[in-house]
């Protein structure tokens, strides 16, 4: 376990550093060839493919969890029938999602973007368009990424889910410094991600031949089974696109589209604070699914308690750095045109410190299968939050968001800690667990170090 866990956070660090250089390229890019207005608008049309990308409709991320408790008990044939079942569901919701995609770019009201959009009505649908395409497209890797997981191979699936957003943000950075507007810009996005896919698909059939990619063995009733535990993470990505998204857009109908950037570039900065826990959080999810299917209760002790560990030796400092420096590193960032204010990076700094320990522990939960223990409530706040971001910004302004966002994590922190006593292990043993997960954070940071790895 040791070595993939290890493998895993190295392919993490590397999965990291691609979406944060590319996030860190992006914004002075556009800013620059586009100006702060399009941009701004650039941020809005790419609210609804973010959404369908946080998401796979729940099917893939819940038939991974099956298929790796599966293979931990031997039973290859069940693997494999979630594993088709799942794209079988995957495939007919896509379907499903392309009619729906074509609907919205040709009668979605253009009055929704503002008397001045900055695109004419025609390259405003062709870019809908194109962005809801590329998100379907996202969703379609993310049930090969299961297969990878499934077969204890999550560092090469990892690795290559990065190799894919570094080609598409690498084809995106480059129409856009030659000139290119948005439609062009997200038809690049839409090409890299559809080349990274034939490649992801070619070496799992290389990689793991027993996984045979397929319809032949799909079964309405394994089908069924999923709905129940997809259902439920379909919930996050919905509530993620609340807070993440629909908090944008609030903030956009309260405050106007200027405000947008600045709250965007502030929020995307101070979320790289979160990907410190994502490193291990990872890497360790395939693990613990594994030891729950082997009923493997002091294992499971010692994995959060290195969960936790991460956040606070990693994401807490990250927080007190951001929320001293993070309005001067914004204003660097995008060249001088974003000003921050500096309750904005308060309120996310807040955030970072509460989010960076309920989302790790959330995402055990997940791994437990038990994710319909706090998607709701987690849906309901974040919908909630969405009306009080918008009438709070008419008050209080572009903080009022990072305020909203605040409040979220906190109350959701509650939230997580409550189920993690009942779904994973008590803390107290999860207390007890401390030294052997020292022990194991150790020995990871030892052969992360070493030069033969």
């Amino acid at each position: 376990m040791l070595k993939r866990v290890t493998a895993g956070i190295g392919v993490n660090i590397i999965d990291k550093a691609i979406v944060s250089g590319s996030q860190l390229a992006l914004v002075p890019m556009l800013t620059w060839r586009w100006g702060v207005h399009l941009y701004g608008l650039w941020i809005l049309l790419a609210t609804i493919p973010n959404f369908l990308a946080m998401g796979d409709f729940g099917f893939a991320t819940a038939a991974g969890t099956k298929m790796i408790m599966a293979e931990a008990r031997g039973d290859r044939d069940q693997a494999i029938e979630t594993f088709q079942s799942a794209w079988v569901a995957i495939l007919t919701s896509s379907f499903v999602m392309v009619v729906l995609a074509l609907a919205v770019s040709m009668w979605v009201p253009i009055g929704i973007f503002g008397s001045d959009p900055g695109l004419a009505p025609a390259q405003l649908r062709a870019t809908t368009l194109t962005l809801l395409l590329y998100g379907i497209a996202v969703i379609q890797g993310t049930i090969f990424f299961a297969g990878f997981r499934c077969a204890g191979m999550f560092a090469l699936g990892a690795f290559w889910n990065a190799i894919i957003i570094l080609i598409e943000s690498c084809a995106l950075i480059m129409v856009v410094a030659l000139g290119a507007q948005p439609p062009v810009a997200a038809l690049a996005l839409l090409s890299g991600r559809m080349v990274g896919l034939a490649g992801q698909n070619l070496i799992l059939r290389r990689k793991v031949p027993w996984l045979t990619i397929g319809f032949a063995h799909a079964r309405r009733a394994e089908v069924k089974s999923l709905f129940a535990p997809a259902g439920a993470v379909m919930l996050l990505p919905l509530a993620q696109a609340g807070v993440l998204q629909g908090s944008a857009l609030a903030l956009g109908a309260a405050a106007g589209q200027a405000a947008v950037p600045a709250f965007t570039a502030a929020r995307t900065l101070s979320r790289i604070g979160l990907q410190f826990c994502w490193l291990l959080n990872a890497a360790i999810m395939p693990e613990v699914s594994a030891a729950i299917a082997r009923d493997d209760r002091q294992g499971l002790a010692m994995m959060e308690m290195a969960t936790i560990a991460v956040t606070l030796l990693f994401v807490v400092p990250f927080a007190l750095v951001f929320g001293v420096l993070g309005t001067h590193a914004i204003l660097l960032w995008s060249g001088g045109r974003i000003h921050t204010p500096q309750s904005l990076v308060t309120f996310l700094a807040m955030g970072i410190v509460f989010g960076g320990f309920w989302y790790p522990l959330s995402n055990l939960i997940l791994a437990a299968n038990r994710q319909s223990s706090y998607t709701p409530p987690y849906l309901v706040l974040s919908l909630l939050s969405i009306p009080l971001t918008y009438f709070a910004c008419r008050s209080l302004g572009v903080s009022a968001a990072g305020l909203s966002m605040m409040v979220l994590d906190l109350l959701m922190l509650v939230v997580v800690c409550v189920l993690a006593q009942r779904v994973l292990v008590p803390f107290g043993q999860v207390a007890r667990a401390w030294p052997e997960a020292v022990g194991h954070l150790g020995a990871l940071r030892r052969r992360l170090r070493s030069p033969r790895t």
